[in-house]
């Protein structure tokens, strides 16, 4: 069966991770460039997790504007896994990336790994938010940042009523309630990008 979206799979979901890796390179680019890389938020960085990496683009921004790194990326898909793997696979070759099958709220990783962890455009696709947010906190160091970029449509919208989260307060609202210590958060060209700090 093949299936878009929350498990992007087969011929089709092959397809969906080569259109969304095109549409966002550019945006994302910027976003990973301005608000992680050169805003020295993190410098040195051992280790970076990217949640539901679909076909990997975000893995590859991430190397380059964080060259000290080793980035991981999971996804709950074995064909986007793949796929990222495929789109990356020099890097891959190179022991930069590691990309791997996982659900979010079960990740393969110990305690305290990544002093990054981002979220490009999935949280809305995970059926347990708390529990994948506690997974996150698992998994981060303390001083450790939960990085979100998300579409955020307006009112009166299609994907409204979809997105887990209306505004920005409700994201500081919740992960401040799931224990993350400080919380910024801002919308730009319809995206909200979110900085929680462990």
């Amino acid at each position: 069966m093949e299936t878009l979206g929350a498990n992007p799979a087969g011929i089709l979901g092959r397809l969906a991770g080569n259109v969304m890796n095109l549409m966002h390179a550019r945006w994302y680019r910027a976003i990973i460039r301005n608000e992680i890389s050169n805003a020295g938020l993190l410098t040195d960085l051992p280790a970076v997790l990217d949640l539901g990496c679909g076909g990997g683009k975000t893995l590859g921004l991430l190397a380059v504007s964080l060259p000290e790194a080793k980035v991981f990326g999971v996804d709950h898909s074995p064909d986007m896994v793949r796929l990222a793997g495929r789109v990356n696979r020099k890097t891959v070759s190179a022991g930069r990336i590691e990309v791997r099958t996982a659900d979010v709220c079960s990740l393969p990783f110990p305690d305290a790994f990544f002093d990054l962890v981002t979220a490009f455009d999935t949280i809305n696709f995970w059926e347990d938010l708390p529990r994948a947010v506690v997974e996150v906190l698992r998994v981060l160091k303390p001083g450790g940042r939960f990085f979100i970029v998300n579409g955020y449509p307006k009112e009166g919208t299609r994907w409204y009523d979809f997105v887990k989260f209306k505004n920005k307060e409700e994201y500081r609202r919740f992960l401040g309630e799931a224990g993350f210590r400080s919380v910024d958060a801002e919308v730009r060209k319809n995206t909200v990008i979110v900085s929680a700090q462990k």
